[in-house]
């Protein structure tokens, strides 16, 4: 992706140095079909930003629905997963809105968790049991080689036990969850509100960085998930699916979003992600709003309603999917070519996705994957994804794009200019003398190195935001190099 040029220059008074990012668009919320209630519910019932709202019941379906069926795409069979990262400054009720939305999915892990704890006594037992018969096997295994084999065959292999109750984790790492995944269920979301834990934590680490983005990635193509480790030997997981919503702050986001390695390894692209318009100060309303929370009630029940179901399993496994495809219907797939056509059209130099091809190159896919969600909540036994819901999906899709073009390419600005930006900040909010010396702003300024300090004050003298006064007086002293400081 290009970095954003500087803009250009008035004619008088300071100059910006990063051009103001153009607002969100309006959420498409009519184009969430069987999830329009519940979204404006979330939305009603939170007052947080109804595009928030709209990625964590997006995410709660998907999740719901990813363990039924796969759906037919432009490039054949992929998962319905749904990897959403939603960009929010704290105070803006994330987590509020993301634990009423997952709130189906919890009554379901409590479920689980009932039988879980039955199922384990009774594997207890029935462990116990299967070591005593194979000791008194083994013990008279001298007598007739022949006889021990047959009656160990007999016997059969140990008793596995019940597969873990958790089917979300918001704190784990990648090698956490790959190495854990023989004792989980098929179908796994990631969902945790505070989402900078994970893209900026142990996980992201220069050593751990280029395996998590491609885990990820692995993750969301519904790919064989492998893990080589020398203690713990080699495994290969297949047919698994997860979702995923990362709810992370814009301090966080910045360094993902412009990270050239996620962009280069394809992980950006696979995330549908906004960062909408911020609805604090403007939250008015103080009393429970009766209808949204009942509106709630029936989401999280019709949610735990899809995760009851029974899991596509391979055959002869437990915790191994071999989904179904759902097919596209002619007049669905019709209107995805076109879709696709236009995507690709706007991909061109000089044309509007020109700095977002990666995204723009998935968003047919998204399109497809978001049709069959909607179709499969509203349905699960649904023949086909109608024309409909692959134009509400393509509507989302569409959102989507645009949003990845708008945020990705406010975080991509170069590191000088953001230097000077960061400087400029300081100067403003922190610093209340009339001016700035090289020495004392290395000294107290937010670098603490002088060259790069003085490269943020020639900056910011350029773009008129300094005015340079040698000998000025900064903390009670002459100084040879200094500025005074205009403030608007």
């Amino acid at each position: 992706m290009n970095a954003p040029e500087p803009i250009p220059f008035k004619s008088e008074g300071p100059q910006p140095l990063i051009r103001e990012a153009p607002a969100a668009s309006l959420y498409p919320v009519a184009a969430l079909g069987p999830l329009m209630v519940p979204a404006d519910a979330l939305a009603r019932a939170t007052e947080a930003p109804l595009a928030l709202c709209a990625g964590s019941v997006l995410a709660a379906a998907s999740l719901a629905v990813q363990g039924l069926r796969d759906v037919q795409t432009l490039g054949g069979a992929r998962p319905v997963s749904l990897f959403l990262l939603t960009v929010a400054e704290s105070g803006e009720r994330k987590s509020t809105a993301d634990r009423l939305a997952m709130r189906g999915v919890r009554t379901f892990e409590g479920d689980l968790r009932q039988d879980y704890d039955d199922a384990r006594a009774s594997w207890s037992d029935a462990k116990e049991v299967w070591e005593r018969q194979r000791g008194a096997i083994l013990k008279r295994a001298d007598k007739n080689p022949d006889t021990t084999r047959a009656d160990l065959a007999a016997l059969g292999p140990q008793p596995q036990p019940p597969l873990r109750p958790q089917i979300v984790t918001g704190a784990a790492t990648m090698e956490g969850i790959v190495k854990n995944l023989p004792e989980l269920r098929a179908s796994l979301g990631i969902m945790t509100d505070e989402g900078g834990l994970l893209l900026g934590g142990h996980s992201m680490k220069a050593e751990n960085k280029l395996a998590t983005l491609a885990t990820l990635a692995a993750m969301w193509d519904g790919s064989t998930l492998d893990r080589w480790r020398a203690g713990d030997g080699i495994a290969a997981h297949e047919g698994r699916r997860f979702s995923a919503h990362l709810l992370i702050q814009p301090s966080a986001a910045e360094a993902f979003l412009a990270d050239p390695l996620a962009n280069g390894q394809g992980l950006l692209a696979r995330f549908l992600t906004c960062q909408p318009q911020s609805r604090i100060g403007y939250r008015d309303r103080m009393a429970p709003d009766a209808n949204a929370e009942a509106e709630l009630d029936r989401f999280a029940d019709r949610i735990t309603a899809l995760l009851g179901r029974d899991l596509a399993l391979a055959e002869g496994r437990r915790n191994e999917l071999a989904p179904p495809v759902l097919p596209l219907s002619r007049e669905a797939r019709a209107l995805l070519e076109a879709f696709a056509r236009e995507t690709e059209w706007a991909q061109a130099p000089g044309r509007r996705f020109e700095n977002c091809r990666a995204f723009a190159s998935k968003a047919a896919e998204h399109a497809a994957r978001l049709a069959a969600v909607l179709a499969l909540y509203a349905d699960p036994d649904a023949p086909e994804v109608t024309a409909e819901a692959m134009a509400n999906g393509i509507d989302l899709a569409r959102f989507y794009l645009e949003e990845a073009a708008r945020v990705q390419n406010a975080a991509v600005i170069p590191p000088h200019i953001a230097d000077a930006e960061r400087m400029r900040r300081w100067l403003l909010g922190s610093w209340e003398e009339d001016c700035i010396s090289v020495k004392v702003a290395a000294n107290r300024g937010p670098f603490k190195i002088t060259e790069r300090t003085r490269n943020a004050l020639r900056l910011l003298e350029k773009y008129k935001w300094l005015i340079e006064e040698p000998g000025a007086v900064v903390d009670g002293a002459h100084r040879r190099e200094a500025w005074r400081v205009v403030r608007p």
